[in-house]
């Protein structure tokens, strides 16, 4: 198989290292619903008891989703996890998380292994798993690169392990050339798809426990091969992803914002900010290694920009030299892509404001996804900060966002998540989270994690909310609104949801923008009813 040409172009801040033929170039610093979703029993929820806020966040979880049994609950019980916030060695890691996990599942009765869908892991879970010879490689660019380069990556998520979770990926593993599936990636099966995990051709489940066979593609990537059960599939992964956040209360607010969720295709856009560097040329977001990569999916901004176009949704693409901050963009964003602090790429754009702060201020509803093209942007959880100046999903849902993929070590561009199977399939084909998010990962057992609530699946509306203050959706504000904008203060939007399916009540009765109906708006609801 024929190598991709190397490029030219060294970048001049630490962000996202690209990996091209085997060389590092370093940077420093129409909505159609499918009818099968992940149901409440396939989920397995795991968390750690004897960490802080654990069984609260747990609780709240399973308050949101009551159909998870009883018995589909992991309580890992484990003082070595809360010793070890944030990073594991593999040797802890398969002796704290996925030895547990796997002994429960095998206990006769239900859930069985082929049963689980996803895992959700409960924070504080720690999110990373160190390298074997090099500890700390991941945490820098250059020697995450050697690393790579030499087949011997054996830094990842947590998350991203566990999806495999009856292989013994490390199984070998003695610092050598691709000498176990713990080193470097594997390609992800579900990569690119648009067809639910549980119900397309080639996902079923009854071999979840049979080793699989990979082919080592140029001493960089774990490939699929074998046939039959030894053939990895969809149905053979776990959707493994985490509640989690800065604090409780942001994780908590974020299983509520995911909770019977609807996204008025109307009232929010899908924003991608990049920068086309010799004019598309050097774009971050379609790096391969190899010719006929497997990981490569496109030139994802551009074409998640016409896939969403095509599906009637809102969006604003920018390409240029400016950095778009949340003074020149102050729509409601759904869906956030943007190369971040890495926009300055090679001193060419413009830097976003701030260190790390530039998320803190645009404005996302309930639903809101988050994607940069940052190296470290999953690392700032657990007590861990970002290295250099990145901005972090963690901030992201402090600031109101609900959804989110990130990277917990350096990842290099060609393995972040795809928009346009992350964006469109949450927004257009009808999956859920979950199944949007690892549909867009190009790899397995590497660096990715997926922040939020895998069962959500938005209902997606088309209302103006026009006149505001119109709750019965008849064109005027009159006496008949009141008692609906009354219920909706007292009780929330269940009940308004079950009377007016297809209208929004936050674009006809959020008078504060805060994307909530609450006593806040009373003067502005008054304002609308007693207008001439």
């Amino acid at each position: 198989m024929g190598l991709a040409k190397p490029r030219t172009l060294f970048f001049a801040r630490i962000g996202v290292t690209h990996i091209i033929a085997g060389l590092a170039f370093t940077t420093f610093a129409p909505q159609s619903q499918v009818q099968a979703d992940i149901a409440e029993n396939q989920a397995l929820v795991v968390f750690n008891s004897q960490a802080a806020e654990a069984t609260a966040l747990k609780d709240a979880y399973l308050a949101a989703h009551p159909g998870i049994p009883a018995e589909n609950v992991v309580d890992l019980n484990s003082d070595v996890l809360v010793a070890n916030p944030a990073d594991l060695t593999y040797a802890q890691f398969t002796a704290e998380i996925r030895d547990p996990v796997r002994d429960y599942l095998l206990i006769p009765g239900s859930p069985e292994p082929q049963e689980i869908v996803t895992i959700v892991l409960i924070r504080p879970m720690p999110h990373r798993i160190r390298d074997g010879d090099r500890p700390m490689a991941g945490d820098n660019p250059n020697a995450a690169a050697d690393e790579f380069n030499t087949g011997d990556a054996g830094f990842s998520s947590i998350d991203a392990e566990l999806v495999l979770l009856w292989h013994d990926l490390d199984a070998g593993e003695d610092a050598g050339i691709m000498d176990s599936l713990s080193d470097n990636l594997i390609d992800n099966p579900y990569h690119q798809r648009s067809d639910p995990i549980d119900a397309c051709a080639d996902c079923a489940r009854d071999n979840i426990q049979v080793a699989k066979t990979f082919d080592n593609m140029g001493n960089r990537l774990w490939i699929v091969a074998g046939d039959g059960e030894t053939m990895l599939t969809p149905g053979d992964m776990y959707l493994v992803c985490r509640i989690d956040g800065t604090t409780l209360a942001d994780a908590t607010a974020s299983i509520e914002r995911a909770r019977n969720l609807r996204i008025n295709r109307k009232a929010v856009i899908c924003f991608f900010d990049e920068y086309n560097v010799n004019g598309g040329a050097n774009d971050l977001d379609d790096d391969f290694i190899f010719a006929n990569d497997p990981l490569l999916a496109g030139n994802d901004y551009e074409e998640a920009r016409a896939a969403l176009l095509a599906a009637g949704w809102m969006v604003r693409y920018d390409g240029g030299f400016d950095f778009v901050d949340c003074t020149e963009e102050t729509r409601s964003i759904i869906g956030f892509a943007s190369y971040g602090e890495n926009h300055d790429i090679n001193n060419q754009g413009e830097n976003p404001p701030g260190a790390a702060t530039y998320i803190d201020c645009y404005a996302f509803p309930p639903g809101a996804m988050f994607n940069t093209l940052e190296s470290d942007n999953g690392r700032a959880l657990n007590g861990l900060g970002s290295q250099f100046n990145l901005e972090q999903l963690a901030d992201f849902i402090t600031a109101g966002g609900t959804f989110a993929v990130g990277n917990v070590f350096e990842p290099f561009t060609l393995t972040v998540a795809d928009n346009e199977f992350l964006f469109v399939n949450l927004l257009v084909n009808g999956l859920t989270w979950g199944e949007a998010a690892y549909t867009s990962l190009p790899g397995l057992s590497w660096q990715q994690i997926v922040v939020g609530d895998p069962l959500a699946k938005p209902i997606i509306l088309n209302d103006l909310g026009l006149p505001q203050g119109d709750l019965d959706g008849d064109g005027e504000v009159t006496g008949l609104d009141i008692q609906p904008f009354l219920q909706i203060v007292l009780t929330g939007f269940d009940d308004y949801y079950t009377a007016h399916p297809t209208l929004d009540p936050v674009v006809r009765a959020d008078f504060t923008g805060d994307f909530q109906v609450t006593l806040d708006d009373l003067p502005g609801f008054l304002a609308a009813l007693l207008a001439p």
